[in-house]
């Protein structure tokens, strides 16, 4: 039986730290013995695991993901008395629009050229564009009704497709003295953007070259860098508030593994381990705090 499939992108969590990130955190936290009896490469795997889960959490207490990726999206508006479309995507914190098409029905839809894209006003939770894009007649007393669309509040069907939430990438490579670096996926960056690189001792902070084009690996700066930093190193402009949380949550996720846990007493008496409330609770009310503000309403 032939079915119709949805086109919506479904967000997809990413990890808000690398494991050399959560690492270089002071949190007294011993990550060396996740796995009993486990190898190196397992005890970070394990932890490459937790990270995951953390950030998966954080993303359902925001409703929102906010590491940068691409959503493929439709809705239905109307043109407003000023003559514009407006679109409240699905998620905040929007960075770029990659496409979009619009149409009185859903199936004879116009896409928007590339030119055309640049006359499109964003907002934190929307994005408006000018009906005049569409070639129609304007008066003194709004637009005048020839074609499509008939009349002010004529229902648009749109699909888009944007990019949202902050760059938090990884470095493919980066080279002291330079005023350039690469990145494996620069999703999310713009060009303006301070951003860090997260490498222990060697973190350093620059600025996004004017002259960077959206989408591009190769990432010009305004200075040169200071140091080298090798492949997979953090870098973006994920804001210090969500690191921390992060690495709060992750914490907290790597207490509660032991939840269920003996102890042997003195006496040799075995009794009952911690109990869930004495392990989680003051990281975690700590990490949504610091997540308040990026938190989208519904």
């Amino acid at each position: 039986m032939a079915s119709a499939v949805s086109p919506i992108t479904q967000f997809q969590s990413g990890s808000y730290l690398t494991i050399a990130e959560y690492k270089n955190a002071p949190t007294a936290i011993d990550y060396n013995n996740l796995v009993t009896g486990g190898t190196s490469a397992q005890q970070d795997a394990e932890l490459a695991s937790v990270i995951q889960r953390a950030s998966s959490w954080i993303d359902i207490y925001v409703n929102q993901p906010l590491i940068a990726q691409n959503f493929q999206e439709q809705s239905r508006t109307r043109i407003t008395q000023e003559g514009f479309m407006v679109i409240s995507p699905d998620y905040n914190n929007v960075v770029a629009l990659n496409s979009l098409s619009y149409g009185a029905t859903p199936t004879n839809m116009t896409a928007v050229t590339d030119g055309a894209l640049q006359s499109v006003w964003f907002e934190k939770s929307q994005i408006i564009y000018p009906m005049s894009q569409l070639g129609l007649s304007y008066s003194s007393q709004g637009p005048l009704s020839f074609g499509f669309p008939p009349t002010v509040r004529s229902r648009i069907y749109a699909s888009y497709n944007y990019c949202a939430g902050f760059c938090n990438g990884l470095i493919s490579s980066a080279t002291a003295g330079a005023a350039s670096f690469t990145m494996i996926d620069p999703i999310g960056l713009t060009a303006g953007t301070v951003i860090t690189i997260y490498d222990g001792q060697n973190t350093e902070q620059v600025v996004v070259s004017p002259s960077y084009v959206y989408g591009s690996n190769t990432v010009a700066i305004t200075s040169t860098l200071k140091y080298s930093h090798s492949s997979g190193v953090a870098v973006g402009n994920m804001p210090q508030a969500i690191k921390e949380a992060a690495i709060l949550t992750t914490t907290e996720f790597l207490k509660v593994r032991g939840d269920n846990s003996l102890t042997m007493a003195v006496t040799t008496r075995a009794s009952s381990g911690p109990s869930v409330q004495d392990i989680i609770g003051s990281d975690i009310a700590l990490a949504k705090e610091l997540l308040a503000p990026f938190r989208r309403m519904r």
